[in-house]
Formats: structure tokens, sequence, C-alpha cells
């Protein structure tokens, strides 16, 4: 079931190995220590869908302190990461994980690279 534009940012708490736990831990720090330059554009500012490579939909969330990409075919949802910029707050565990979820979708779903426009 995919989150509805109301609750997608609400939290749910899941259960991991603890191994899975400490490389996401260590992502989180390599995020920090090293930046974001080598993260690649379709999982930092995607235009397409990872899965269906539909035209994602920008959208802000009542709170409107985090912008969301949302796939009007599929439903797919993921957070903005966006430039540099954005991250001097700091990077957390939990966009660390989302990118990676972002990337691995890019994989699964074509050749891990974006879509071409037409």
């Amino acid at each position: 079931m995919r989150a509805t534009l109301k609750d997608v940012e609400a939290y749910k708490t899941i259960k991991v190995p603890l191994w899975v736990y400490e490389n996401a831990k260590e992502v989180e720090l390599a995020l920090i220590k090293k930046g974001i330059e080598k993260i690649p554009p379709e999982v930092l500012e995607p235009r397409r869908c990872p899965i269906c490579k539909s035209e994602l939909e920008p959208f802000k969330t009542e709170k409107k302190e985090n912008e969301y990409l949302r796939c009007p075919h599929c439903g797919y949802t993921q957070q903005r990461f966006g430039s540099k910029e954005r991250f001097f707050g700091g990077i957390v565990l939990g966009t660390a994980i989302g990118m990676g979820l972002v990337y691995f979708l890019n994989a699964l779903f074509g050749n891990g690279q974006q879509a071409q426009e037409s």
C-alpha cells in the first residue's frame, strides 16, 4: 500500500538485523564526511520515477518542511533530496537509507541511469 499525501511523513518502526543498521550508520557517516558529490543525479534530483519512468511531480505536505516527489502513474513517493545546499543542516540516517533505496530501485527497474527525455 502506497503512502497517501496526508500520511507521507508518518513514521514506521522496522526491525532490521544489526549488520544492516551498522552498515546504514556507516553510510550516514560517510555522507557527512565526504558530502554528496558522488551521489548520482537520478537519486538527488530525479525527474522520472525509478519504477515506471513516468514524470515525477513535486509536492509539499501541510508542514511544508520537506519536499517530496510523487509519480502520478504508479504512486511511487520519495523525499526530494535536492542540491548540496539542502544538506548543510546535516544528513540523518533516514535520508541515507532513502537514498540507498532510490539507487537500488533505479538499478532494479532500469540500467541505473535516469530515463532519457524524448
